[in-house]
């Protein structure tokens, strides 16, 4: 080997020592980065003329591993649409609360509950009335507190999904100008690495949004499609179309058309409703909390209602009351339709006749609703039937069959959401705990190992030092040759 041949051995040497050098910073910069993946040198032997002159860098290898991405993106998809619904179940289970909240649905009831029976004991007793009155306002305002709740729930979801729409318009059209700009680094054959990771980062919003499969296209570019076949970007980006409402009332539900579906380009891919709607997604998790969700725990308020509506007006309990005429709680002052219209535990009143705030008078709790004038002190003969009528054994539509009194029906809903809570909450714990795992082996393959790294450093640096000392003992061989 010629002194000019080892000189251009070594120079190349360190130039490719230094980019690896440079290369291996730059993954230990971005250990912690989200979305980053490892490069690598590549490296080629290097000719001039025929001969060998040397190495050169081919290029820079980006650390991949498509089957794992596929399928931690795949287990994305059901892991957000869980965390949407559990954080959604747990909130409406905390606002029905539980035996030890005074201010929950069966606290409520309870109060009420003795209230009435204390007042049974004493009927003579007008500040018992007036007590009795008090606590019954306060269970239906905590009835329509809570149908108000559920509504605002269901509204908020609304919004999340038109705020995920937006997200994924905007990961879309960055995509398709993503894919262009790869394109164009291929062509000229500059390293993609970042904006490939960019895209990754982009097609990864989107995917927790709405599932989708990537179709690899010519020159490094991407298609988008859902997992149910939708194409989200072929070529161009497609924009999905969700209009939000302000306010949602029970009666407005998407079977109804008073809400909106999602669709892209026209085509209709409302989770749970439509064929090509996706089954996962953060999206179908706020579709599932404003359509079934929030809607079946305001089911089963509203059902409660109608079984304490239905308690109070039973023909015969009343002997003020004309055939027909609403009870002691009514459906917004009127005796509540067969079958009710949704919204009722909102529309739940206390009779005004009973409550003084509306120009009404205690004592007929003890002599009847449209009594005129007041009746005997002394007698209970009503009260003893009202607490009948609250220890009734009655079947409501959420009871499954079951016979059960006023307060144990006001349990059975609380518990009915804690279940719920539960389901939800175990079906979240299990899809995060397996997307985690898959994200940790992705990351085990693609991402960087800071000790790995710092070895190849040591590597990098031995072999800089080496290419140096040749080029220093060629320095000294070619002063020994001008010094002849």
């Amino acid at each position: 080997m010629s002194i000019s041949q080892a000189l251009s051995n070594a120079t190349s040497g360190l130039g490719a020592a230094s980019r690896q050098a440079g290369l291996v910073s730059q993954n230990i910069a971005n250990a912690l980065t989200p979305g980053y993946a490892r490069r690598d040198i590549s490296l080629a032997e290097r000719t001039v003329a025929g001969a060998g002159a040397g190495v050169r860098v081919a290029g820079v290898d980006r650390a991949t591993s498509p089957a794992l991405t596929a399928e931690r993106r795949a287990a994305d998809g059901p892991a957000a649409r869980d965390e949407a619904a559990s954080a959604a179940a747990a909130r409406i289970s905390s606002l029905f609360g539980g035996p030890e909240d005074a201010s929950s649905l069966v606290s409520r009831f309870s109060a009420f509950d003795r209230a009435l029976r204390d007042l049974a004991n004493q009927p003579a007793n007008a500040a018992a009335q007036r007590v009795t009155v008090a606590s019954a306002k306060q269970a239906v305002s905590a009835i329509n507190t809570l149908s108000a709740s559920l509504q605002t729930i269901r509204a908020e979801a609304d919004r999340s999904i038109a705020a995920d729409v937006a997200r994924v318009n905007a990961s879309l059209a960055r995509i398709e100008a993503l894919n262009t700009q790869i394109e164009r680094a291929s062509s000229a054959s500059r390293d993609a690495s970042a904006l490939l990771d960019e895209r990754d980062r982009e097609i990864d919003v989107v995917n927790r949004a709405i599932p989708v499969r990537t179709l690899a296209r010519e020159n490094g570019k991407v298609d988008l499609i859902t997992l149910e076949g939708a194409p989200l970007l072929a070529g161009q980006a497609r924009q999905l179309s969700f209009t939000a409402r302000p306010i949602i009332t029970a009666d407005q539900t998407f079977a109804n058309g008073a809400l909106s579906g999602l669709s892209v380009d026209g085509v209709d891919i409302t989770p749970g409703a439509a064929a090509r709607g996706p089954a996962g997604g953060s999206i179908a998790g706020h579709f599932a909390v404003r359509d079934k969700i929030a809607v079946e725990a305001s089911g089963d308020l509203d059902a409660f209602a109608a079984d304490l509506i239905d308690r109070f007006a039973a023909p015969g309990l009343d002997p003020t009351a004309a055939p027909g005429a609403p009870g002691l709680f009514t459906d917004a002052g009127a005796a509540r339709a067969d079958p009710f219209v949704a919204g009722l535990a909102g529309r739940l009143r206390l009779n005004a006749a009973v409550d003084p705030d509306q120009g009404g008078e205690p004592y007929r709790l003890r002599d009847g609703l449209y009594a005129t004038v007041s009746g005997p002190a002394g007698s209970n003969a009503l009260l003893v039937d009202l607490v009948g009528a609250l220890d009734a054994p009655q079947a409501a539509a959420f009871s499954d069959g079951r016979l059960l009194s006023a307060v144990d029906a006001a349990g059975a809903v609380v518990a009915l959401r804690g279940a719920a809570r539960a389901a939800f909450e175990g079906d979240a714990a299990g899809s995060a705990a397996f997307r985690d795992a898959l994200a940790e082996a992705e990351l085990g393959e693609t991402g960087v190992d800071t000790d790995a790294e710092l070895q190849q450093l040591l590597l990098v640096e031995q072999a800089y030092a080496a290419n140096a000392r040749v080029i220093e003992v060629a320095g000294r061989l070619i002063d020994q040759l001008t010094e002849l």
